[in-house]
């Protein structure tokens, strides 16, 4: 696991915000609610934000954007998000965006929850319906390749997220991130 850099922190000496990051199915929407709730921060989905501003699925923006306009409204929103006390998880093809991810970086840590391919594939039986950027491919390993170095770059901590119960996780990122 990477230590993270010194992010902003809050008065209780807690990084400002945390940023999740990793493929879609990685469990950011979960861990980062039980985050959210420990931490009294707000838990912000950026893909959740892109619906309520569309007012549609995910999947119904991006076929009526097409994947460059598509790409283009994500890529404005995630360097447009100005949040305290929150911990936001942006869609997985944010790691496409690398003004996005710096500013996402400056934003808090950005935590990078892994998830091996076969694991995925469990638990993404139906992903084609997801509303999923599929600029590295029609596949999800040829996604998965793509994304997986970029994920590893763009982390300022990375966290296994397999084989252990979201609340785990979570402790475990709470205890990379405590104040010394």
């Amino acid at each position: 696991m990477k230590k993270a850099k010194a992010p902003a922190l809050n008065p209780a000496g807690f990084p400002e915000n945390l940023v999740l990051i990793g493929m879609f199915g990685s469990g950011k929407s979960t861990i980062g609610r039980i985050l959210a709730q420990k931490l009294r921060y707000h838990f912000v989905d950026v893909d959740l934000l892109i619906e309520g501003k569309y007012r549609m699925s995910l999947q119904r923006v991006l076929d009526k954007l097409g994947m460059k306009k598509f790409m283009q409204m994500e890529d404005r929103t995630l360097q447009t998000l100005q949040f305290r006390r929150c911990v936001i998880s942006p869609g997985g093809s944010a790691v496409y965006y690398p003004k996005a991810m710096a500013h996402l970086g400056k934003l808090g840590p950005r935590i990078y929850l892994k998830v091996p391919l076969p694991d995925l594939k469990k638990r993404l039986p139906h992903w084609h319906n997801r509303g999923v950027v599929r600029r590295g491919g029609d596949t999800l390993p040829a996604l998965f390749r793509e994304r997986a170095p970029l994920f590893r770059r763009h982390a300022d901590v990375t966290v296994e997220a397999t084989r252990k119960s979201a609340e785990k996780i979570a402790a475990e990122i709470l205890k990379t991130i405590r104040p010394e």
